[in-house]
């Protein structure tokens, strides 16, 4: 099994945290585990990281929610060693967002934003 394909739930959500706290800075609150738990505008989003099977986590911060969702990508994550992401992220005060980055497993508050050594572009 590769690196990515072993990863649960669980630890896709920290990878969220820790991408988060450690490439954006946020300081993370009380986990939020219910879609009733979001404002309105958070919702959608969730709705559609959910439809497609991706793992999504929410937490409060000073600034109000944040939700994030990752795609993984299985095969880039073992050709290069690293966790590989599509992460995206929504929150009030700037919106959404969405970038492809990588973590060594090692150091998951650590993070590069792009798809790096992998080989391949970002895909459109």
């Amino acid at each position: 099994m590769g690196l990515a394909s072993d990863l649960s739930r669980s630890d896709v959500e920290n990878l969220l945290a820790g991408f988060l706290t450690g490439a954006r800075s946020v300081q993370l609150g009380k986990r939020l585990t219910e879609l009733d738990d979001l404002p309105a505008a958070y919702r959608t989003h969730v709705q559609l990281a959910e439809a497609s099977g991706v793992v999504w986590a929410a937490w409060s911060t000073q600034c109000g929610p944040v939700v994030a969702w990752a795609k993984v990508d299985a095969q880039g994550s073992g050709r290069s060693s690293a966790y590989l992401l599509q992460f995206e992220w929504y929150e009030t005060l700037s919106g959404h967002h969405a970038l492809w980055c990588h973590c060594d497993p090692k150091r998951p508050t650590e993070w590069t934003i792009g798809r790096g050594g992998t080989g391949h572009d970002v895909p459109r």
